[in-house]
């Protein structure tokens, strides 16, 4: 049940660029009777590929088969399986054991500039909502701790509380004893 009877296949997946060619090896004790499959992910489709065309070809050998797709397209995304002949006329569906072939594409310089342009408009953007959501909040709580503080009257302070010159008392430039000459045992 899923097994892999009678057939090896290498390699198990393939993440390939555009245009690129890439080869798959199913080997068997009968190849001859042995045929590549291709199934597309999402779909219950099986396509059989059996002769060479313009855009792969399928060579057998004594004890292998190998299929070669010269320049991959997107199309060409899916899961190949080497599985006995006639499989569609018999209404079967091939075992699990196939290739998984995904096309990767070529970035060119204005697509990695626009993406790095959006990355840069995502971070300012991110951090403008990031001062906003730790500045408003501090704040806010600032002005709720100011509001619980009594202050004092907004005039300023109350004239009784002001000092005035005529309660300064003036600087005496009086000196210590000992400065003068006085001997610390004389009285």
């Amino acid at each position: 049940g899923g097994g892999c009877p009678m057939t090896q296949q290498h390699p198990r997946y393939v993440a390939a660029k555009k245009n690129m060619p890439v080869h798959f090896i199913c080997y068997s004790k009968e190849p001859h009777s042995m045929q590549w499959y291709k199934m597309v992910e999402g779909s219950n489709d099986l396509y059989e590929l059996d002769n060479s065309t313009s855009r792969y070809s399928i060579e057998r050998k004594d004890k292998f088969i190998n299929f070669t797709i010269f320049r991959i397209t997107y199309e060409d995304n899916g899961i190949y399986v080497c599985d006995s002949k006639n499989l569609t006329v018999e209404k079967k569906r091939p075992h699990l054991c196939g290739t998984e072939l995904r096309v990767v594409g070529h970035s060119n310089i204005q697509q990695i500039q626009s993406r790095n342009t959006l990355k840069d408009a995502i971070i300012i953007i991110q951090s403008i909502l990031l001062v906003i959501f730790i500045s408003v909040p501090m704040l806010l709580f600032l002005d709720k701790v100011s509001d619980g503080i009594s202050s004092p009257s907004s005039d300023g302070l109350e004239v009784e509380q002001m000092a005035t010159y005529e309660d300064i008392t003036p600087f005496r430039d009086v000196k210590a004893k000992w400065t003068v000459g006085e001997h610390p045992g004389e009285e």
